[in-house]
């Protein structure tokens, strides 16, 4: 198990232990291999069925967006949803909380960053029905993507 913070140099682990925060190796809440396990989770969630042939006849989709506000988010639940690490957590607070007023103020947070990530993105899926209408789509995508 290890503990990294690099202030930035190392996005996908720091930019999470800066939004939980869990910034300090002494008394650290997650190892490393923990945020990089929430993070496969999270980007399970954009993961489709549909796969096309690129104009190379390769297999792609495209790379799925990460959001390093939900990923703090699934792990300030799993905080709360874990008694014996929040009874850790209340400890080393200044103020001494119960377990279930933390719960409740760490879920809030959680939801806060949540709402803050729901600000205004959106997807948008095509689907067909036929051979031709795949055919159709493809065609209106290059010409969306590459302006012909």
């Amino acid at each position: 198990m290890s503990f990294s913070y690099q202030f930035g140099a190392n996005p996908p682990i720091d930019y999470v232990r800066f939004l939980i925060p869990d910034m300090v190796d002494v008394g650290h809440i997650f190892e490393d291999s923990e945020i990089q396990m929430a993070t496969a989770m999270q980007s399970l969630v954009w993961q489709s069925g549909q796969r096309y042939s690129g104009v190379a006849g390769v297999a792609s989709l495209p790379t799925p967006p990460v959001s390093y506000r939900r990923i703090a988010a699934l792990m300030i639940d799993s905080i709360a949803n874990d008694r014996a690490r929040l009874s850790s957590i209340t400890k080393l607070l200044d103020v001494e909380l119960s377990p279930g007023e933390a719960a409740k103020a760490l879920r809030a947070g959680a939801q806060c960053l949540r709402d803050e990530d729901d600000a205004g993105a959106f997807v948008v899926i095509e689907q067909v029905q036929q051979p031709f209408g795949f055919k159709e789509r493809w065609w209106a995508q290059m010409a969306r993507q590459y302006g012909v």
